[in-house]
């Protein structure tokens, strides 16, 4: 970007860089109503401050420090993360979908730190995501608006930003320090770009920039409205070109994009999914779109329906884009350049990295447009969608200021309260406005989730115990946690000693399944005419009326894995899901699990809340394929009941 503003130093006074203090200062309608709005946005700040750190206390009370998801093959796999030596290739290698050189620096050196830690990785998330707010506002107040009454709309509008579309990060993955960290860094780029720090903006476009087709959104995004700004400037366009704003911001820019596109999708980079492309002309990358932006408005997209919810975000999507295209070439790219190129950066930005996400993810939830929107309303998607919105908000009053005479500052303070309201008004619908603050529902979630995988993680290591040790080359797979299996990953964790092992592996709840179940793996045999099992103990037999309850829905595949038996179990006596599920092959048992998979059916059917997590996915070794195999389930006062018919299933798919 080559500014006329940003080639001398700045004001360092409070408001938009671009205007003289004391036109900043100028209040709207008198001193007294510009000190109110002073005290108003100082409250607000405080009043989001106030909900970060209640919100950080809550989800650290909660977290239990099991990896979810992502986490076990970034934190444990041996094919990326930060168990990799780093060298030239690793550090420019793919993690999961992500090419990100700065932040496999950044968590390597978190890793030897912090140590097998989650706890004060999730910390760490939470002091990125109050960085990034904090370097939001900087940019928002300090390089964007015009006065107090400007800042009002803004930063009602930021207030949703620490609403619980945020927790997606920090409520399910312990590396949602990710996103907060890029963030910080965009933002403290257009920071230091207006203050004429160009070594320190260059490190942070570099920095956020390099973080795949996510970081190359937001450059490309930047690139553009600093191209279109500096075209516009008076003078010879071979300076323009050459000035040092232009370079980092257009040259850096558009480097960075093409350098990230070809190592996500070229090369011996590449990590193709197979996942077709859902181009612009199809419907279901438009429903993708909007349903991310009706999200980011607050409107409960799977509550309203698909119509209204289209109709909602195509209007978002539009009160988004019309300030990012027309204040570049208004009056504004003139005389509030620097305003200007921040609000068309974000609103670029976030724009084209969910343009890119839906090519790539709207076909991931099935076909059709339904489908396609319950893709998009996903919070990792939605939020960057929310991020803009504070931009946008700024962006309307630089546009209607820039429409009236004097009065144009009220008119402006005008159009981004209404903007604010209506995002008040679409978080408002479908239930209470604080609603979207309340934590209590994620904790119990975070609960009932590391809770039913600690019992899985429990149940494996118990059935894995030979006398020579642990036999790690069984699969695992506890659908609470991931649904791939974890057991390499598990593997490695022990031998790290990691602390989330220890109440698992010290576990001295009285639970009579885990001996009744520790005796079955050792001296259980199986009687084929009585259909149970016999043991040195003593075990209640499993009748008809015993309260066990399941079935085996079908035999699968697991995505690059091995075959598993997949279905339901409860104990209807507690109710509660049940305790374990085994499969036996002959008289040896060739697996064991346990339930934790989401079964709304199931709910529904015996409408019990409580069997929600009553599903399984149990892996099976490679050498029993294609023989039959026996499935039981066992109560937790150590009931057994078989779910396949007699003599079994073949394990085919």
């Amino acid at each position: 970007m080559s500014l006329d503003s940003l080639n001398r130093p700045l004001p360092r006074t409070r408001g938009g860089a671009d205007r003289p203090a004391a036109d900043r200062a100028a209040p709207p309608t008198g001193s007294r109503a510009s000190a109110f709005a002073h005290l108003l946005v100082r409250l607000l700040l405080a009043l989001g401050a106030l909900v970060v750190v209640y919100q950080f206390g809550r989800n650290m009370q909660a977290s239990s420090g099991l990896p979810y998801w992502d986490d076990w093959g970034y934190f444990f796999g041996s094919a990326q993360g930060v168990q990799q030596p780093l060298t030239v290739h690793s550090i420019f290698a793919k993690d999961s979908d992500h090419v990100a050189p700065f932040f496999k620096l950044l968590t390597h050196g978190l890793w030897h730190a912090i140590g097998v830690d989650f706890i004060a990785f999730r910390l760490v998330g939470w002091l990125a995501f109050a960085a990034m707010l904090a370097a939001y506002a900087l940019v928002l107040l300090r390089d964007c608006v015009r006065s107090s009454w400007d800042a009002v709309p803004v930063v009602a509008a930021g207030l949703f930003l620490t609403g619980t579309l945020n927790n997606e990060y920090f409520y399910y993955q312990h590396m949602g320090l990710a996103q907060p960290i890029f963030f910080t860094c965009l933002f403290l780029f257009l920071h230091t770009l207006a203050r004429g720090r160009l070594v320190l903006a260059t490190l942070f476009l570099l920095a956020f920039g390099s973080t795949g087709v996510f970081g190359a959104s937001y450059a490309l995004g930047a690139a553009g409205a600093g191209a279109v700004l500096a075209l516009r400037r008076d003078g010879n366009w071979r300076e323009r070109l050459v000035e040092g704003r232009t370079l980092v911001v257009v040259g850096g820019g558009l480097l960075l994009t093409v350098a990230m596109l070809w190592m996500t999708f070229s090369g011996s980079y590449a990590n193709h999914t197979g996942q077709p492309l859902v181009l612009p002309w199809h419907r279901e990358f438009w429903a993708f779109l909007f349903g991310a932006f009706a999200t980011a408005a607050g409107l409960p997209v799977e509550t309203v329906g698909a119509p209204p919810s289209l109709a909602v975000g195509a209007v978002a999507f539009l009160l988004c884009l019309i300030p990012a295209v027309l204040l570049p070439f208004g009056r504004a790219g003139v005389e509030r350049r620097h305003a200007v190129f921040c609000i068309a950066s974000l609103i670029a930005g976030a724009t084209i990295v969910t343009m890119t996400t839906a090519l790539g993810r709207a076909g991931l939830c099935g076909d059709g447009i339904a489908a396609a929107m319950r893709c998009g309303i996903t919070p990792r998607y939605a939020y960057p969608v929310l991020l803009a919105f504070p931009a946008a908000v700024a962006g309307w009053t630089v546009l209607m200021a820039g429409r009236a005479g004097a009065g144009r500052m009220n008119r402006g303070t005008a159009a981004g309260l209404l903007l604010a309201a209506l995002l008040v008004l679409g978080h408002s619908v479908g239930g209470s406005l604080l609603r979207h603050w309340e934590v209590a529902g994620f904790n119990r979630m975070v609960a009932e989730r590391d809770s039913e995988a600690q019992r899985c993680i429990a149940s494996h290591l118990q059935a894995i115990r030979t006398p020579g040790g642990l036999d790690w080359q069984q699969p695992l797979v506890c659908p609470s946690s991931s649904p791939r299996n974890i057991a390499p990953f598990l593997h490695a964790a022990y031998d790290l000693k990691a602390d989330f092992l220890a109440p698992i592996l010290n576990d001295a709840a009285n639970r009579p399944e885990r001996p009744i179940l520790q005796t079955l793996l050792r001296n259980g045999t199986l009687d084929d005419g009585a259909g149970a099992l016999r043991l040195s103990m003593t075990v209640r037999p499993a009748g008809t009326n015993d309260g066990v309850n399941g079935s085996l829905d079908r035999i699968e595949r697991i995505p690059n894995g091995p075959l598993a038996l997949a279905g339901w179990a409860a104990d209807m006596t507690v109710p509660a899901p049940a305790a374990s599920v085994l499969a036996m092959v002959g008289d040896r048992i060739v697996a064991t699990g346990s339930t934790g998979s989401a079964r709304s059916d199931v709910v529904n059917a015996f409408h019990e809340e409580r069997l929600l997590n009553s599903g399984f996915i149990l892996p099976l070794p490679a050498e029993v394929v294609g023989q039959r195999v026996r499935l039981f389930v066992m109560a937790h006062s150590g009931a057994l009941k078989e779910l396949t018919p007699p003599g079994g299933v073949v394990a085919a798919p």
